[in-house]
C-alpha cells in the first residue's frame, strides 16, 4: 500500500480542502498520514482511516520569521523525519519547505498544494508595526517558492486563473486545477435544514447565510449594515468564528438587529446539509490583493451543494462560475446600498425569481461534486505512484 504524509498548518477539523483529498486518496487505497500543525486534542488521532498527526507543542505561525517560532520547526521536520512515504504531499507555502526536505532525505515524490496565489497575496500589509521586516521575509519566501515549485512532481491549485499566474510567476508548467468542489447534501431539495432547526425558523422565513471564517475582506461589516434596511421578517446568520466575530456582533446590537445570529462552525463535511433550506448564501469576497481578487472560495461550492443560490462579489472566478450555471446576482462588497439593494430584489422576487435560482443552483449541485472533481487528483496521483486508479 503507497503511502502517502501530508502537511497543514490547519486543525484539519474545518479545512475542507485536506479533509476531501485525504479520505478521497485513503478511499482509493493509499495509506495516508495528515501532519495538522494546529490539530487539537490527542497528539495522534484517527479520522475515518486517516492518521492524524501534531508534533508541535508551539505555535507555527504562517510564515514564521521570530525565533520563538524555531520549536514549532524542529519539533514538525524531526516527526517528518521519521516517517517513510512515496509522496509527501505539502498544503500552501509555509508547509513546502518542510515536505521538499523530508522528500529529499527519505525519498518519494514531492506535491505542492497551493491554495493561494501566494504571490499576489499581501501578507506584509496584514501587519502592524513590523510591516519592513515582514516585506524583507516575504521576499525571501517568495523566491523560495519558485526554487522549491521547479523541484516538485506535481502542483496544484483551485482554479484556471491561479493556475495561469502561478505557472507564469514560477516559471513552471500550469498546474493541476482542483476546485473545492462539494457534493451534494443529502435530502437536498428539502426546504429545512439544520440551521432553520437551531433559529426554529419556518421554511416561508427568509434566512440569508454566511459560512466560513468571520474577518475583514468579505464585505460582512457592510452586510450588517446592509441589513438595518431590510424589510423586517428575515433573518442573517453567520455560521463561523474569526477575529472580526465581536465587532459584528457590536455592530448588530448598536442597530438593535434582533435577526442577526452568530452560530459556531460545523464541520466541512456536515456543512451543505446543515445549511440546506436557507434562502441565499452569501460570497462577498473584496478582492483587496491579487489572491484574493481571483479566489474561488470554498463557502461557494458548499452553498450550491446545498442547493442555496448566492449573493456574490463580480470577482473573475466567482462570476464565472456563477453566471456559467445562474445561480445568483451580484453585488459591491464595498458598498452596502449595493448589497441591500441585491438582498431586497432576492428576497422579494425580483432579479429573476428567487425560486428558479434555487433550481439552477440543485442543478448545479449535481455537475459540480467532489466524487467528479477529485477524480483528476486520483489521476495524478496514479502517474506518480505507479498505482492503478481504483
Amino acid at each position: 500500500m503507497a503511502r502517502v504524509i501530508m502537511a497543514v498548518n490547519s486543525d484539519f477539523i474545518h479545512d475542507a480542502r485536506v479533509q476531501k483529498e485525504a479520505l478521497a486518496l485513503t478511499r482509493s487505497g493509499y495509506e495516508v498520514t495528515v501532519f495538522a500543525l494546529t490539530l487539537p486534542g490527542p497528539r495522534e488521532q484517527n479520522h475515518l482511516g486517516i492518521r492524524l498527526v501534531n508534533p508541535t507543542t508551539g505555535k507555527l505561525a504562517r510564515f514564521p520569521y521570530r525565533l520563538s517560532y524555531l520549536k514549532a520547526y524542529w519539533q514538525t521536520l524531526r516527526a517528518l523525519l521519521k516517517e517513510q512515504a512515496e509522496v509527501w504531499h505539502g498544503h500552501d507555502l509555509e508547509i513546502l519547505p518542510f515536505v521538499y526536505t523530508a522528500a529529499r532525505l527519505k525519498g518519494g515524490k514531492l506535491v505542492y498544494d497551493s491554495h493561494e496565489l501566494w504571490s499576489g497575496y499581501d501578507w506584509p500589509g496584514r501587519s502592524g508595526g513590523l510591516g519592513p521586516v515582514r516585506r524583507l521575509v516575504w521576499g525571501a519566501w517568495l523566491r523560495l517558492e519558485k526554487w522549491l515549485a521547479r523541484r516538485c512532481h506535481l502542483v496544484i491549485t483551485v482554479n484556471r486563473s491561479c493556475a495561469r499566474e502561478i505557472g507564469n510567476r514560477l516559471g513552471i508548467q500550469p498546474p493541476l486545477v482542483l476546485r473545492n468542489c462539494a457534493d451534494p447534501a443529502q435530502g437536498l431539495g428539502s426546504p429545512y435544514g439544520g440551521l432553520r432547526a437551531e433559529l426554529g425558523l419556518d421554511h416561508g422565513e427568509p434566512l440569508v447565510v454566511y459560512v466560513g471564517l468571520l474577518q475583514e475582506g468579505r464585505g460582512l461589516e457592510n452586510l450588517v449594515h446592509a441589513w438595518s434596511g431590510l424589510p423586517v421578517g428575515a433573518h442573517l446568520a453567520f455560521v463561523g468564528r474569526g477575529p472580526a466575530e465581536s465587532g459584528l456582533k457590536n455592530l448588530a446590537e448598536r442597530a438593535r438587529l434582533n435577526n442577526v445570529h452568530f452560530l459556531a462552525p460545523v464541520r466541512a463535511q456536515e456543512l451543505p446539509e446543515f445549511i440546506s433550506g436557507a434562502s441565499v448564501g452569501v460570497v462577498l469576497i473584496e478582492g483587496n490583493d491579487l489572491s484574493k481578487y481571483y479566489s474561488l472560495p470554498n463557502k461557494l461550492f458548499e452553498y450550491l451543494a446545498a442547493g442555496v443560490p448566492v449573493l456574490a462579489s463580480g470577482l473573475p472566478e466567482i462570476r464565472r462560475l456563477v453566471e456559467e450555471y445562474q445561480v445568483g446576482v451580484f453585488a459591491d462588497p464595498r458598498d452596502p446600498v449595493s448589497i441591500r439593494s441585491a438582498l431586497v430584489g432576492l428576497l422579494s422576487g425580483g432579479n429573476g425569481s428567487l425560486e428558479q435560482l434555487r433550481q439552477n443552483a440543485l442543478q448545479a449541485s449535481r455537475y459540480l461534486t467532489w466524487q467528479r472533481e477529485v477524480g483528476l487528483l486520483i489521476n495524478e496521483y496514479s502517474k506518480l505512484t505507479g498505482k492503478a486508479r481504483k
